[in-house]
């Protein structure tokens, strides 16, 4: 058996506890998707009894806990950007031959 806690508040983060082995698992924020995975599971928050700003202390059954608990660590890679980055910079046209180019060696005698 799994419980689903939260603490008391609007933006508070929801926590998945194994009964038997005690570890807890935080999934984040409630979002619509562990609404409606809750409400499969027969409870109805914002019904009767559980609201969203209420503390959570709900069982519910191993299908439900592992279904619950792979939406803890949703990560997805970002797209990779394959444009090439390279701009077409007009040169710096070294006929003009100044002293300071000279001093600094930037000149090129062609």
């Amino acid at each position: 058996m799994y419980k689903v806690l939260k603490e008391k508040g609007n933006n508070m983060n929801v926590t998945l506890q194994n009964t038997e082995t005690k570890a807890s698992i935080i999934i984040g924020r409630i979002s619509i998707e562990i609404l409606n995975i809750l409400e499969r599971a027969g409870h109805k928050i914002d019904g009767t009894s559980i609201t969203m700003k209420d503390q959570w202390d709900l069982e519910v059954n191993d299908e439900i806990g592992k279904e619950l608990a792979s939406k803890a660590m949703t990560m997805t890679k970002p797209i990779r950007d394959q444009r090439k980055d390279k701009e077409d910079k007009p040169k710096k046209d070294n006929t003009k031959v100044d002293a300071m180019d000279v001093l600094l060696g930037l000149a090129s005698y062609k």
